[in-house]
């Protein structure tokens, strides 16, 4: 009776783990879902395809979460936002049939995200993606796929009879530049993408852990502030003291508060002991900061210091690897360390280093 008591109780609480684990990767998700929506709004397409690989392996290797129902909604915005960013670039296909360029393949996920926006906001992005999928095909001076793709949308009636002139127009020109298309131009499109995602993210989008990180980073700067100010209170009473001319009064006077002082010191010991913690934390972030622009740079690191000191502390794994580490075990498996090195961004780490982290966060997570 007791160890099936027992045996109850452990697994009730193997539940309990595993459904805490989602919610957390669900906070993760939603990190880099607005560091997502960040990138396409600055348009940094390479960090963007970047970072995609990684929401990527982690919402698909999520399982259910029920506390939380717009997961779904990001995955199929972040498809939405791939294929727009692509969208110049016909040499890329993401559907079976290769007539389908990247803006009509957007298209068709737009229609999916309707009751994600106000009906005004949804009806312009679609014409601006319509007109779009048409004239980007003639600006790059490819009539056929402009063809193809004015057949298409034909079929799919998304087209409204205006339009079709006008895109009529434009495929018997050859010309993408006439006037009344001057003001669908494709900037203006990823300019309305940005106000649907700003309101998505308002309204449905969880930031937790942005908002936790931003209230860590506030804290540190106030104690740094305050022990700035801290040094400079102390150090002001010292220096007046020292310009003014002592006298009998004055001797008795710091006799008396003898033990004062001492406390004094203690107190300014103290203060630099905990602004020399902070400088510490400041460093070796700005330190994880350079490492990380030395390696998307594919600068070696042996390079930047060639007389290393044998007891100088070896790089620390940030948060950002980290993930990637994980995003590449649930990939391709423990042991493919060649494969996730070549899939993701490590800098100079080898295969080995990979290896050993990998062992450290399975037994951290063993004894937490």
């Amino acid at each position: 009776m007791e160890a099936a008591s027992q045996e109850i109780s452990s697994t009730s609480e193997k539940t309990n783990v595993e459904k805490t684990d989602n919610v957390i990767q669900a906070w993760i998700i939603d990190y880099y879902f607005a560091t997502l929506c960040r990138l396409f709004k600055e348009r940094a397409h390479d960090e963007f395809r970047k970072t995609m690989k990684i929401f990527e392996v982690l919402v698909d290797g999520l399982d259910a979460c029920p506390q939380r129902s717009d997961l779904p909604a990001q995955r199929t915005i972040c498809c939405f936002l791939t294929r727009v960013m692509d969208g110049k670039n016909l040499g890329i296909r993401y559907d079976d049939r290769v007539e389908i360029t990247p803006l009509m393949s957007a298209l068709t996920i737009w229609d999916l995200l309707k009751s994600y926006t106000d009906s005004a906001l949804h009806s312009k992005i679609q014409k601006l993606l319509t007109v779009q999928s048409v004239v980007v095909c003639v600006k790059s001076g490819n009539a056929k796929i402009a063809k193809e793709t004015m057949k298409w949308l034909q079929e799919q009636n998304v087209v409204p009879e205006n339009l079709q002139r006008m895109l009529a127009t434009i495929l018997k020109k050859k010309d993408s530049c006439d006037q009344p298309l001057l003001n669908l131009s494709f900037e203006e499109l990823m300019e309305d993408i940005d106000t649907f995602l700003e309101t998505f993210n308002q309204q449905s989008s969880s930031v937790f852990l942005i908002e936790a990180a931003s209230k860590v980073v506030q804290g540190c700067q106030e104690r740094s502030d305050e022990s700035i100010e801290t040094e400079k209170s102390d150090d002001t009473p010292s220096t007046t003291q020292s310009t003014k001319p002592k006298h009998k009064r004055k001797l008795l006077s710091q006799r008396r508060s003898g033990p004062w002082g001492a406390n004094s010191i203690k107190k300014e010991e103290a203060t630099l002991k905990r602004t020399n913690v902070y400088s510490k934390f400041i460093t070796r972030a700005e330190a994880s900061m350079n490492l990380n622009i030395l390696s998307t740079s594919s600068v070696p690191l042996k390079m930047e210091t060639p007389t290393r000191s044998p007891t100088k502390a070896r790089r620390k794994w940030t948060y950002e690897e980290d993930q990637r580490l994980k995003a590449g075990v649930r990939k391709f498996g423990v042991g493919h360390w060649k494969e996730i090195l070549n899939e993701f961004d490590f800098g100079n780490r080898t295969g080995v280093n990979l290896k050993d982290r990998w062992r450290n966060l399975q037994n951290h997570r063993l004894h937490v």
